[in-house]
């Protein structure tokens, strides 16, 4: 069995504790499977919001110009296979900390466009992309919120041309053995099996 790279991009803002425990299960289940795993906590890390120069698609490209953390985060991003964005859900999207570090990795794609099925796609600036899960955490069931989310992630999946992307969506007061089940089911398909 081939050892699958791992990314996590955990997107909790300060006091939402609860993504601590998903993300030990995550990182558990992922080398547990033999897997190598890097987390980023993007709270603490140092990263400036986007802004907007195309700096990344033509002064320096793939590259962000702003010299912070976004950068080992889009490195480690394009040389995974499988790419984690754990995610406090906030009115159908991301939270702030993730939107922050997406937004900054948009030059692993090109500023070029292509129809593809009848869209309009970025062009691919590399031959492979990571697969993409998406695992959001709400308080409660929230129908709207949860349709929201797994429609953002998985158009942000396509959009970053993910070979896979897989969604999951967890609550606050499910056990840790239902999450870990829902997290495993998630895994499964972009090659993580326990």
């Amino acid at each position: 069995m081939r050892s699958v790279k791992v990314t996590i991009l955990n997107g909790a803002r300060t006091a939402e504790d609860g993504l601590d425990g998903v993300q030990a299960e995550v990182v558990g289940l992922v080398e547990r499977a033999g897997h190598q795993v890097t987390s980023f906590l993007l709270r603490e890390i140092d990263i400036a919001y986007c802004l907007g120069c195309f700096g990344c698609w033509v002064r320096t490209p793939g590259v962000c110009v702003i010299d912070d953390g976004a950068q080992a985060i889009a490195r480690a991003v394009v040389q995974s296979d499988v790419m984690i964005s754990l995610t406090p859900i906030t009115f159908g999207g991301y939270s702030s900390e993730l939107k922050k570090a997406l937004d900054r990795i948009i030059g692993l794609v090109s500023p070029f466009f292509q129809t593809v099925g009848g869209e309009t796609h970025h062009k691919k600036r590399y031959d492979r992309y990571p697969s993409t899960v998406g695992i959001g955490w709400l308080e409660h069931a929230d129908t709207h919120a949860e349709d929201l989310f797994r429609a953002l992630a998985i158009r942000n999946g396509i959009n970053m041309w993910s070979p896979i992307t897989e969604v999951a969506i967890l609550y606050k007061d499910e056990n840790v053995e239902t999450q870990r089940e829902v997290i495993a089911k998630a895994l499964q398909p972009v090659g993580i099996r326990s």
